[in-house]
């Protein structure tokens, strides 16, 4: 892995641009948590309870366990090992062919990256309402972005950018991440299950802005059916997901929602989507990319990888 330049980069720019960032958030109180609060990390920058995690871990382990936890070599190996489990796990459903196939999502770098985003947030959100061991949790969440970004560096190379272009990139992406993230916060943290509707109204704005985009011909029966799965998985993942399947990084992401027989904005049935084949790939095989931005195939069952689309 390379070295990651991802956390400090992320937090210059929350630092240098908070004031832009908070009118997005409509209530005075959250603005003021924005302007205030001192962001040491990625996750603790997304963290609304971050006192109140701080006071809980103090209570459950000591000074010498928190810095075993952090700096020895079966802890840092320990993290890694949960870190890549849950990445990998969000960035494989995040991928599935059908969302950018019957679920008619963009195909280019932007909407992929913010559906891969909303996996990842999800993760966060469990991670951060862990009241057993928030301190570890803390550390995998921050190695849980860490591979993020190395994750979207090598995409962006993919893209076959100018390799002296690639930092500011992930700059222009973090930026946009954070938007993301601070957006479906916003929802979840200030609209309860006695708002639904207003809930509601915020994760399918939040959707139409970073995932499609802010198009204007997006269809409503579309962006319903996504607004339902953000409230069934931020359920399903936060708070009914065994914990010893989620510390082992056995996420059960249920199905993907079903886009057949949508109607457009005048009540009509829609035409069928338009289908690449080639997204599919034969059972237990998936893309990867290398940190140069290469694209090579890995069969996840037999470990095996080759540079060749499997037949």
């Amino acid at each position: 892995m390379s070295p990651s330049i991802g956390l400090p980069l992320f937090a210059r720019y929350v630092r240098a641009n908070s004031t832009t960032l908070c009118r997005q958030l409509s209530t005075p109180e959250a603005r003021s948590q924005i302007r205030t609060r001192n962001i040491s990390s990625t996750a603790t920058l997304l963290s609304k309870s971050d006192d109140d995690a701080s006071s809980s871990e103090s209570k459950q382990k000591g000074v010498l366990s928190k810095m075993w936890d952090k700096y020895s070599p079966q802890g840092q190996q320990h993290r890694i090992l949960i870190g890549e489990r849950l990445f990998w796990s969000a960035e494989r459903h995040a991928s599935d062919p059908i969302w950018y196939n019957e679920g008619r999502i963009g195909r280019q770098f932007r909407p992929r990256h913010a559906m891969l985003t909303l996996h990842v947030w999800l993760l966060h959100k469990r991670l951060l309402a862990d009241t057993n061991d928030p301190h570890s949790s803390l550390l995998i969440q921050e190695e849980l972005f860490d591979i993020l970004w190395n994750n979207t560096r090598a995409r962006i190379r993919a893209e076959g950018v100018n390799e002296l272009t690639v930092n500011k990139h992930l700059k222009d992406v973090q930026q946009i991440t954070f938007q993301q993230c601070t957006h479906l916060d916003h929802a979840f943290s200030n609209f309860d299950t006695t708002s639904f509707e207003k809930r509601s109204e915020e994760i399918a704005a939040a959707i139409w802005m970073h995932i499609l985009l802010k198009d204007e011909e997006a269809y409503n029966d579309h962006i319903r059916r996504l607004t339902a799965y953000v409230e069934y998985q931020f359920a399903n993942i936060v708070h009914h997901l065994p914990e010893e399947f989620f510390r082992e990084g056995r996420i059960g992401w249920g199905n993907i929602p079903d886009f057949s027989n949508m109607i457009d904005n005048e009540g009509s049935p829609m035409d069928d989507a338009t289908i690449f084949e080639d997204d599919w790939l034969p059972e237990n095989w998936t893309r990867a990319i290398t940190e140069a931005g290469e694209t090579y195939y890995w069969d996840i069952k037999t470990s095996q990888s080759q540079w060749e689309r499997p037949a």
